[in-house]
């Protein structure tokens, strides 16, 4: 049992081990004073609530005879029996949510280790929710990697698949499939760990494509230099889109909210032209992508400089990238195209 499971248990026990403490000295306390005539001792008292509370039933240590004497070990037997048994319903119960957890956690990494060409999501904190949230509407497969108990079993209720541990460290991230996986997203709440996260990250998967979290301006440099190939400050996107509620407040709530079409929701997304694709080495016109798939090339990014509405003569060669709108299935149906494997519609 780690720390975080031990502090956790302890809280849960706080509650029933002060009302088994507050019966032990109520009750020492009275027969000290029920027993005066006796010149009873603290241990003659403490004895008599032990034996009381834990139904041992021994003779009693000084006689039992008066109203007031019986009906105060009524008091204390009772009191003190419920008070243990709570006690040990909560350890139990605790016990159980353990093993049921431990169970599905286990559960996760097996299923974890079939995953290919996922995300790694790095905190589930409040980016890290909402990037999983952003991940599960698109049907992206995810997993996520938190070390916080508490935001693991959160995690869980929300129905992600979870990893518990130290992204910090080799060991994890392998066990998320990091050398298979398509992207990171590093989310936590600290700029040193996020740092430390990519750089482990980049170590052992050269070739993925990183997303960090930022907090301080100072540090984006830094992570991009550490191997991030996109660092986000949350804060100064939130102000930015903000800023664009209130300036353009229709393209947002198009781009947004409204998106959607015959009850199809719309999307934009990027496809690799790949050699020996179909559409290499043709123009746009002659594929004809929006009578066949119903699909708007807004933009293609050749050699990273993006060329805006490229005209129907414009011809496609392969590593080209387009931006495009549609539906998702017909996205899926072009980006099959473009790797080389088109399906019919």
């Amino acid at each position: 049992m780690d720390g975080a499971a031990k502090e956790t248990l302890r809280e849960r026990l706080r509650l029933p081990a002060l009302l088994v403490i507050a019966v032990a000295v109520t009750g020492t306390l009275g027969y000290l004073w029920l027993w005066r005539p006796y010149h009873a001792t603290l241990l003659d008292a403490l004895y008599m609530v032990f034996l009381t509370m834990t139904t041992i039933g021994y003779n009693e240590v000084h006689p039992v005879r008066t109203p007031a004497e019986r009906l105060f070990t009524m008091y204390v037997g009772t009191a003190g029996i419920m008070s243990l048994f709570y006690a040990f319903g909560v350890f139990m119960d605790y016990l159980v949510e353990e093993g049921a957890e431990s169970r599905r956690l286990r559960l996760m990494e097996r299923k974890v280790e079939k995953l290919k060409n996922h995300v790694v999501v790095v905190g589930y904190g409040r980016v890290g929710r909402q990037a999983a949230e952003a991940l599960k509407e698109s049907q992206t497969p995810f997993v996520v990697v938190e070390r916080d108990p508490a935001r693991v079993r959160r995690a869980l209720e929300a129905g992600v698949m979870v990893l518990e541990g130290d992204a910090s460290e080799d060991a994890v991230l392998q066990r998320a499939g990091i050398v298979r996986a398509r992207g990171l997203i590093v989310a936590t709440g600290s700029d040193a760990d996020n740092l430390f996260i990519v750089i482990t990250a980049r170590g052992l998967a050269p070739k993925l494509f990183i997303v960090a979290r930022a907090e301080a301006p100072s540090v984006i440099p830094k992570m991009l230099r550490a191997g991030a190939n996109k660092v986000i400050d949350p804060y100064a996107v939130g102000g930015q889109r903000l800023a664009n509620l209130v300036i353009h407040p229709v393209v947002v709530d198009f781009l947004e909210t409204t998106l959607r079409r015959g009850g199809a929701p719309l999307s934009i997304e990027d496809i690799l032209v790949e050699p020996g694709s179909e559409m290499a080495d043709r123009s746009l016109a002659e594929l004809d992508v929006r009578r066949k798939f119903d699909v708007t090339v807004l933009a293609v990014i050749r050699g990273g400089e993006p060329v805006v509405n490229p005209p129907g003569d414009y011809v496609l060669r392969p590593g080209d990238q387009l931006i495009v709108l549609g539906t998702r299935e017909a996205l899926h149906q072009l980006e099959a195209m473009a790797h080389g494997k088109e399906e019919a519609r």
